[in-house]
């Protein structure tokens, strides 16, 4: 159980996180799931299955969007919520409360057991808890994390977790689309703060759950106001505040709208209540269990292979070259940290490096170039030719849209010698 004094409300501007914070991932495991799910099987090629006909839909889109947000963002700890089959608060609250929702499809069903296993040999916690629904647990692990001086992250794809943005905490939402699950595609994620929400809504983070209970959502069956849209709600919102200060001004709105509001108050606040996530949810949850201390590679790449999930190998090799743990390398070569110049250089031998080594704590000035003319590439050539000396040899790199060979595309080519 977490503290009692995780409450969103207990970190203030005056005391908030610096940039060097360390960061909690948090990822809304339902919501990426079924995305992943649905964006596949309604495509052209349709859904994702092996040779040997296990269905692999939501987990090729849940991992590939998992790796790639792991190795972009480098977090310390990382944590996954997910529903169980229980009732929550608020169906007990609303019989019709997600009651249009379709069964769930059965392939669905052993796709996200493979899930669980993959999950397990990431190392990577899952958390649930009977009566709440994974958004609970995210609201109130963020504010848990928050607290303890944890800048925070959630991986989503449901826009209701645009609420717990906190510019003042460092919580942000890392938004997927549907689109970012389809063949071909890469896994990026936008990173939505306050003024991203603004942007695509017209409304404040604070203001999320007020739209909803104003508007509604058809995909939970929140009813809202009927006959009040997107538009009027981000109107009164924007004129008013909030929706307890619309119906304290209710005789200042004219029309229609003023005669939807009266009608419809009972249903506005109900569904405030069922949009309105808890951060009161009881997790047995612990910050050190959740830090990213590399994979078990040895129950991964099995369940890997027998997913025909093949081109994930790459990517697992570099990201565990940088969470620790024991990469299964042919060499089975041992390592722990990017940061090491032994890592790093690890392909020329010890003599070509110990200059660098020497070097290793010396700040050194650098020129950047861009290459974007023919003559530029030419005087490039020129310069390059020039670097013999096998002490300092030139470094290349490629810049690339994922870590996945398969996936990835060519941005870009660089390198750097010394003068």
């Amino acid at each position: 159980m977490l503290p009692s004094n995780s409450s969103p409300n207990t970190q203030t501007a005056a005391n908030a996180l610096p940039t060097t914070a360390p960061l909690l991932i948090l990822v809304d495991g339902h919501s990426l799931a079924f995305r992943s799910y649905y964006a596949l099987i309604k495509s052209r090629e349709g859904g994702l299955r092996t040779t040997t006909g296990i269905p692999t839909s939501a987990c090729f889109g849940f991992l590939k969007s998992l790796l790639e947000v792991i190795g972009s963002e480098q977090p310390q700890s990382i944590a996954v919520a997910f529903d169980t089959k229980e009732p929550t608060f608020r169906h007990q609250a609303d019989d019709g409360y997600k009651a249009n929702r379709q069964e769930t499809p059965e392939d669905f069903i052993p796709d996200v057991e493979n899930l669980q296993l993959l999950l397990a040999a990431l190392r990577v916690p899952v958390v649930t808890s009977a009566g709440y629904e994974a958004d609970d647990i995210l609201a109130t692990l963020a504010a848990y994390a928050s607290h303890q001086g944890y800048r925070v992250k959630i991986l989503t794809g449901d826009r209701d977790l645009f609420q717990l943005i906190d510019p003042q905490k460092e919580i942000t939402v890392l938004y997927m689309s549907g689109a970012s699950f389809k063949r071909g595609s890469v896994a990026s994620a936008t990173e939505f703060s306050s003024q991203e929400v603004k942007n695509k809504l017209g409304i404040s983070p604070s203001q999320v759950v007020d739209y909803k209970a104003l508007c509604g959502d058809k995909s939970d069956n929140i009813p809202g106001v009927k006959g009040i849209g997107d538009k009027t709600a981000v109107k009164l919102l924007n004129e008013y505040g909030s929706l307890d200060d619309i119906y304290a001004s209710l005789e200042r709105v004219k029309g229609a709208v003023k005669k939807k509001l009266e009608v419809g108050k009972q249903d506005a606040y109900k569904s405030r209540y069922l949009a309105q996530l808890a951060f009161d949810a009881p997790v047995n949850f612990d910050l050190e269990t959740s830090k990213l201390q590399g994979f078990d590679t040895e129950i991964l790449k099995p369940l890997l292979q027998k997913l025909e999930f093949q081109s994930f190998l790459d990517k697992i090799e570099q990201l565990q070259h940088v969470f620790g743990g024991r990469a299964q390398t042919d060499e089975q070569t041992e390592v722990h940290s990017w940061d090491t110049l032994d890592e790093t250089l690890s392909f020329w031998n010890a003599s070509e490096t110990e200059a660098f080594q020497q070097q290793a704590s010396t700040k050194l000035p650098f020129q950047a170039q861009i290459i974007d003319t023919p003559a530029k590439l030419n005087q490039l050539v020129k310069q390059l030719e020039k670097c013999t000396d096998s002490a300092f040899p030139v470094a290349w790199d490629t810049e690339t849209t994922s870590l996945t060979p398969r996936d990835a595309q060519l941005v870009g080519i660089g390198c750097c010698w010394q003068l």
